[in-house]
């Protein structure tokens, strides 16, 4: 998408482009800079299992390819003056001239060192070496739908079947779906209680405004070795060091601007009457921990 951004926001400039021409589409050229920036960035998303340098040399030019396609299409059909679409690009814009700044700031980062790899590995079991897969059944409703007699319904109910069966007798809306969780995905304690809760016990976990009925279905070791788990272990630090910055940075900032809210957004307090809290920049990490209680039914407590 930024990629795109930077097409469109650069689309006055066609005639200027340097370097090297490796394909031309419709007399648009294709330079080698463009093709290397492409994978450059490729190379940040890409995992362990990354194809070879030549293979994704290919791929990266052909999305080129495809993007020119769309976007001299795009630009056929004025899409590029609708003014929705120009704040997003001055959004994105944004982001990225951010995004350089603090990674100006950081200076010459050091790598993290293979004590400090080593170091989060063991401090992390669960995340690694007892790594666990929980395989789960669920039926998903609305928080409000979860009602006294639900509840009761569960407490005595012996499968997830069942409980199916009373919410279309019911009429309630609901989704069913089958989900695996990874004792890296789930907070610790929550882990730890689907381990002692066993197949098949019925359970409900919440998720913001919805409620997953739940029953383990199958529960497996899937440990990580710490030479698998290094690169993943070696960029969350790196992401973690840069979020550090960023947050003095803004602390650093705002202590000497003159700020003024005019009119504060209802929308910046959230519902319980906290301020909400910007999430500073940089990429995503690789460990997402989820926003998941687990509440006690079937004798759960």
């Amino acid at each position: 998408m930024l990629l795109t951004v930077m097409n469109l926001t650069a689309c006055d400039d066609q005639k200027k482009k340097n370097g090297q021409v490796v394909a031309r589409i419709n007399g648009e050229e294709i330079t080698a800079p463009q093709l290397e920036a492409e994978l450059q960035y490729a190379g940040r998303l890409q995992d362990d299992s990354a194809a070879p340098r030549q293979a994704t040399r290919e791929q990266a030019m052909e999305a080129l390819i495809d993007r020119q396609l769309l976007l001299d299409e795009a630009l056929r059909n004025k899409i590029d003056r609708d003014p929705a679409l120009i704040q997003i690009i001055e959004r994105f814009k944004t982001q990225a001239v951010v995004q350089a700044y603090l990674e100006s700031r950081s200076g010459d980062q050091e790598q993290p060192g293979k004590a400090e790899i080593d170091s989060y590995f063991q401090a992390h079991p669960e995340m690694f070496a007892h790594r666990k897969v929980f395989e789960v059944e669920q039926l998903i409703i609305a928080d409000p739908d979860f009602s006294a007699p639900l509840k009761a319904m569960m407490d005595s109910s012996r499968s997830l079947s069942q409980v199916a069966a009373w919410l279309r007798q019911n009429k309630v809306a609901h989704v069913q779906r089958h989900y695996s969780y990874s004792s890296a995905d789930l907070p610790p304690e929550v882990g730890s209680r689907l381990q002692r809760l066993g197949r098949n016990h019925l359970f409900v976990m919440k998720d913001g405004e919805r409620d997953l009925l739940c029953a383990l279905t199958e529960l497996r070791d899937s440990p990580v070795t710490p030479d698998a788990a290094a690169p993943q272990i070696e960029r969350y630090l790196m992401n973690k060091k840069m979020q550090e910055i960023a947050i003095s940075e803004i602390t650093r900032l705002r202590s000497t601007a003159k700020l003024e809210y005019v009119k504060k957004p209802a929308d910046s307090i959230d519902s319980k009457g906290s301020p909400v809290v910007a999430t500073p920049p940089g990429k995503q990490q690789p460990v997402v921990r989820k926003s998941i209680e687990m509440s006690g039914v079937a004798g759960l407590e």
